[in-house]
């Protein structure tokens, strides 16, 4: 019995189709609270749960797409481990590079998926649901996962490349180290499609499927910016480990959303939101080096960093060493709800008030054990992200390659998955009663030339 199909209509584009509507400089494009939703805003069919019209550029029509002439200097940066999920207006086609598409149809797949590193109860859904996925249609799924070793992840690819896998899906640890495992994919014919990071336009992945790392971290920023206006922000930053794509972007995409806010509060928003982008970056690259940074002009302050290996535990330890050196802090960002529920029992064990004291904020995941804290203030907020969808997705695309003939050959380097801020406000439009994590919103496959088309359209 074959898996209803992940094929359903968006309410409205996803991020990455936003992307080509918009132009790479500022121009005349005026920044305004109306462009970016603190909470999401389409409605969908089945569910009053609604998700981000966040565009990862200004809010203009594209021209020539493939014109990097006036691309905003954000683009052009060759660091972009911090900015997973900010794809460059200019996007180019990908029809001509090779991926190893299947030339046949055919059935009785196995598929290989590579994780970079498990650790939390939101890889288990995803692996779980890709395997269900797999089931339903009579593939057999095979994972292998490197524990954060990105040498044993390169390993692993190649182990199933010699075994002949019909396809692979991968999570890399590093993006830029996978890149080659990719290509070695590809070489021996077999597609590669990524999962949770998306990799430069001219890697030879299919595509990548993810919530868009920078912008969930984005979203949850410019509640954090309302939720602290006229405030002093003297924060402590929590991730899983500093120098993971993942977590390095969505908290690069916190700063960043606070600074959108507080630049609109002072009465001089930024030209762009790609302004703030680059000046976010800047003050991440010192977080990164230095451990902390200050900013007078935004009243804001990370004056902490921890590592708290994406897990309840690790994110309590770390938590608990910043709070003994720090009392004084207001905020901790986390880069995904285990880290802050991890977090928030620190906080109590140190005789402090969630929600009072220090408030905890995410950029990720949306679990239904978080729901309480957030109903409760104890936890300001946190980002949508589906393992359900990140896992069966992947594994759905496969099998419109391989059995429906699906021309797979322009889709975008990444294929972002719905994302929103889930507050004390909403959280309750997420809850899936039979899902730990929140529900399923519809979700699209759009190639390169349809999100130009709905671009130019606009």
């Amino acid at each position: 019995m074959q898996k209803k199909k992940v094929r359903k209509l968006l309410a409205m584009a996803l991020t990455v189709g936003m992307v080509a509507g918009s132009l790479a400089g500022c121009g005349d494009t005026k920044a305004s609270s109306d462009e970016v939703k603190e909470e999401p805003a389409a409605e969908t069919k089945e569910t009053e749960a609604e998700e981000s019209d966040t565009t990862a550029a200004s809010d203009t029509k594209a021209e020539d797409t493939a014109d990097t002439g006036d691309l905003h200097e954000i683009y052009k940066l060759t660091e972009r481990n911090a900015l997973s999920g900010l794809v460059s207006p200019a996007m180019k086609d990908r029809k001509d590079i090779d991926k190893a598409l299947p030339k046949e149809q055919k059935g009785n797949l196995t598929i290989g998926l590579s994780m970079g590193q498990m650790g939390s109860s939101f890889f288990t859904e995803m692996i779980d649901s890709a395997t269900k996925a797999a089931e339903d249609y009579g593939y057999e799924l095979v994972m292998l996962c490197a524990d954060g070793n990105i040498s044993k992840q390169s390993a692993d690819v190649e182990s199933m490349i010699t075994a002949g896998y019909d396809a692979i899906i991968l999570n890399p640890m590093d993006v830029t180290a996978a890149a080659a495992d990719v290509k070695r994919a590809v070489e021996a014919g077999i597609p590669v499609i990524g999962a949770g990071v998306d990799f430069a336009e001219d890697v030879p992945v299919v595509t990548s499927i993810l919530a868009n790392n920078y912008f969930g971290g984005w979203e949850s920023g410019l509640y954090m910016g309302e939720f602290f206006k006229d405030q002093h922000i003297k924060a402590a930053a929590i991730l899983g480990m500093m120098g993971h794509t993942i977590d390095e972007s969505r908290i690069n995409g916190m700063i960043a959303g606070i600074l959108y806010k507080r630049a609109e509060q002072q009465g001089n928003p930024y030209a762009c939101q790609e302004d703030a982008y680059l000046e976010a970056n800047d003050l991440f690259s010192e977080l990164r080096d230095k451990g902390k940074f200050s900013s007078d002009k935004w009243d804001f302050e990370i004056v902490a960093q921890g590592q708290g290996d994406w897990t309840n535990e690790g994110g309590l330890a770390a938590a608990e060493d910043i709070i003994a050196g720090n009392s004084d802090i207001n905020l901790i960002m986390a880069a995904c709800d285990p880290m802050g529920a991890g977090a928030i029992k620190a906080i109590k064990n140190a005789g402090l008030t969630p929600g009072k004291d220090i408030y905890v904020a995410c950029a990720a995941d949306g679990g239904k054990e978080m729901f309480p804290y957030l109903e409760s203030g104890e936890m300001l907020v946190t980002g949508y992200n589906s393992p359900n969808l990140n896992g069966s997705a992947a594994v759905d695309l496969i099998h419109m390659m391989f059995e429906e003939g699906y021309d797979a050959s322009n889709l975008p380097a990444a294929s972002d998955l719905p994302n929103g801020a889930i507050t004390k406000e909403n959280w309750k439009e997420y809850e899936d009663p039979d899902l730990q994590y929140c529900k399923v919103l519809p979700f699209e496959w759009k190639t390169i030339d349809q999100i130009r088309e709905e671009a130019q359209s606009k």
